[in-house]
C-alpha cells in the first residue's frame, strides 16, 4: 500500500473543504501595499534590471519582473525580499514598510496606529504600537543587552536636517490643528 505524502493529502482536504477553489495564500494586506508603494519611490530612476542586478550581486534573486509585480502590489514580499531590497536601496527595512508622508494611508496589518507618529516610535523601538509608554519589559524585549535603547549614535546635525525636521513637525501639527478644529466644529470637542 503506498502512502500519500502528508502535504498532499493536506492539499487535497484543503481543496475539498474550500469548494474545489484552489487556496493561493492571503491578499496583500496594508503593509504589503505600503512596501509596493516605497519600493517605487526609493527606486527612483533605477531601472528595475539595474536593480534586479544589484540584488543578485548580494545574492539575492528577484526578476526585473518581479520587482515590477512588487511595485504593482501583486506579488508578495517575504522577509528575506526585503531585507535585501532595503540593502539595495541603502535604507533600513523600516524605510520599506511604513508610510513616509502624512498623504499616505496609515495602516499596519494586525495593528490599528492612532497616527504616523505612533507607527514610527513603534517601529524604532520607543513604545508600543498600542501607545503605552510605560512598559519597561517593552523596551527590554526589543535589543540585545549590550545595544542600549534610543537612539544610542548621535551625529552631527545640520542645518538641513533640522529643517526637515521642523518641517515635518510642522505638518503634523497642522494635522492635529485640523483635526482638532473639525472635532470642535461638529460638537465633539472638549470644553
Amino acid at each position: 500500500m503506498l502512502i500519500a505524502p502528508v502535504a498532499y493529502i493536506a492539499c487535497i482536504v484543503s481543496y475539498m473543504v474550500h469548494g474545489g477553489t484552489r487556496l493561493r495564500g492571503h491578499d496583500i494586506g496594508p503593509t504589503g501595499k505600503t512596501v509596493a508603494r516605497n519600493l517605487k519611490r526609493l527606486r527612483g530612476n533605477v531601472t528595475l534590471r539595474e536593480l534586479q542586478e544589484r540584488l543578485r550581486s548580494v545574492g539575492h534573486e528577484i526578476s526585473a519582473s518581479g520587482i515590477q509585480k512588487i511595485e504593482a502590489g501583486v506579488r508578495r514580499v517575504d522577509v528575506d525580499d526585503l531585507v535585501a531590497l532595503a540593502v539595495v536601496l541603502g535604507v533600513n527595512p523600516n524605510a520599506l514598510l511604513f508610510p513616509k508622508s502624512l498623504d499616505e494611508p496609515v495602516a499596519v496589518t494586525g495593528a490599528d496606529p492612532a497616527d504616523l507618529t505612533r507607527v514610527w516610535e513603534w517601529a524604532d523601538g520607543i513604545t508600543p504600537i498600542d501607545g503605552d509608554v510605560g512598559s519597561d519589559d517593552y523596551v527590554r524585549g526589543l535589543r540585545p543587552d549590550f545595544i542600549p535603547a534610543g537612539n544610542s549614535k548621535i551625529g552631527p546635525v545640520t542645518f538641513e536636517d533640522l529643517n526637515l525636521r521642523v518641517d515635518e513637525l510642522s505638518a503634523i501639527i497642522k494635522t492635529l490643528v485640523d483635526q482638532n478644529a473639525a472635532k470642535e466644529q461638529s460638537g465633539d470637542g472638549n470644553d
